[in-house]
């Protein structure tokens, strides 16, 4: 290297790593201020240095089609955010769900279909009280007793459609009966046929992404820890492995099928990594599966699903 470029990359060197001011660089280098003004200048020109301007808009974009290309979905839509706090990047992460849904639920005439989850329980806060008309609102599967609000499937349904000034249907049965006889007789009430003939014409499914914490909440639920199977998370109760290998449900599962979800109009995943790496498992298994259309994240998620 020539003397002149030498001294570009030291000016360089204290310029932009070393944060030094011009004219604290010649007091050191022993030069005037304008030369090193120039050898600055220089060194932009000499391509020693590359000034490299990161729009997040952009950013984000090429994160989209990463992510699309990689695990075959229809769409990615990722947000920006300032930093990664956990709570932070789940608001942001929301409210891009928002932005991206809004559009659909205002036109109107929708069968729209709901799991639940802490993500989409935020989601539902998040949402506008807007006036729509001609939407049905109704959960993806029976209910379970638990007791946090975050899980409770039907209160989920109701919250949603008062948003959106929505009919609402409820599953007035549960996710697991006790007995199989139990089961074929909720089949037989005409409740569970009108949710199963919704469950069957899907216009729009709103799901979040389950990782292995909430297996273990609903181990005895989902008949997780009779199988031992190598679950890492769910979508709207159905199980999934790491490579997005389906788990057939529990045999009295009162829940739409996996093929319904697939066949929806479109079913639209809201997920950020707020609950660690096994949440990283969870989103790459489940974009794997085939029933996600749409993965709505934070770009520090999307980041780390693709690097996993």
């Amino acid at each position: 290297m020539g003397a002149e470029k030498q001294l570009m990359v030291e000016a360089a060197v204290l310029y932009y790593e070393k944060k030094c001011t011009q004219q604290e660089i010649a007091q050191i280098m022993k030069l005037t201020r304008q030369t090193v003004s120039k050898l600055l200048n220089d060194a932009i020109n000499e391509r020693i240095v590359e000034i490299r301007i990161h729009d997040p808009e952009k950013d984000c974009g090429e994160l989209e089609r990463q992510l699309c290309s990689r695990f075959g979905i229809r769409r990615a839509v990722v947000c920006s955010v300032s930093g990664k706090d956990d709570d932070l990047c789940q608001l942001m992460t929301v409210k891009k769900a928002v932005e991206y849904l809004l559009p659909t639920l205002e036109q109107g005439g929708k069968k729209i279909a709901l799991s639940w989850g802490r993500t989409l329980q935020s989601f539902i806060v998040e949402l506008p009280q807007v006036r729509t008309e001609g939407n049905t609102v109704f959960p993806l599967f029976g209910a379970t007793d638990s007791e946090r609000s975050c899980f409770l499937s039907n209160e989920l349904a109701r919250g949603f459609a008062d948003k959106i000034g929505a009919e609402v249907k409820y599953a007035w049965f549960p996710y697991r009966p006790d007995q199989a006889e139990d089961g074929a007789l909720f089949k037989n009430t005409s409740y569970y046929k009108k949710i199963e003939a919704l469950w069957e014409n899907v216009d729009l499914a709103i799901v979040g992404i389950g990782n292995t914490a909430v297996l273990r909440m609903f181990e005895d639920v989902f008949g997780h820890h009779e199988r031992k199977d190598d679950a890492v998370g769910d979508i709207a109760t159905h199980l999934f492995t790491a490579d997005g290998t389906l788990i057939e449900p529990y045999e009295r599962a009162l829940c739409a099928s996996a093929e319904s979800l697939r066949k929806a109009g479109e079913t639209v995943a809201i997920a950020c990594s707020s609950d660690g790496n096994d949440k990283i498992d969870a989103i790459c298994g489940a974009l794997r599966t085939g029933l996600v259309d749409t993965l709505v994240t934070d770009e520090h998620t999307a980041q780390k699903v693709l690097k996993r």
